[in-house]
């Protein structure tokens, strides 16, 4: 293997430290939909479509990166909320929007039928 290509095996920037997995992208975008509440990790794997086990590894890496935060505990249960007071969240906010709307443009359904 050349050192170019060792180079780019070791590297891992912030984004793929954020965003290690799809799962992670898939509760992100959850929290980003539903900022108004804060939810378990039961609630947020029923509406992911997510396993519970997989949603509940994930939170703690999301806390820690301070995107959402443990907001309460109903008995022993956590629950987390969004974290819409940290800038990088605001700037999540707006690329998400700023995406869905671009891929809403190039939506097949968006195309204009031409005429044979």
């Amino acid at each position: 293997m050349s050192a170019q290509n060792d180079d780019a095996a070791e590297y891992e920037g912030i984004l793929s430290n954020i965003f290690s997995s799809r799962a992670v992208s898939q509760i992100i975008d959850f929290f980003l939909d539903h900022k108004e509440f804060d939810y378990s990790p039961g609630e947020i794997a029923k509406k992911t479509g997510l396993s519970f086990r997989t949603v509940f590894r994930e939170l703690p890496n999301l806390d820690q990166m301070q995107i959402i935060y443990l907001s309460r505990k109903i008995g022993k249960t956590n629950m987390y909320r969004l974290n819409t007071d940290l800038q990088a969240v605001a700037f999540l906010q707006k690329f998400a929007l700023e995406m869905s709307q671009i891929h809403a443009e190039r939506s097949p359904l968006n195309e204009i039928p031409q005429k044979l």
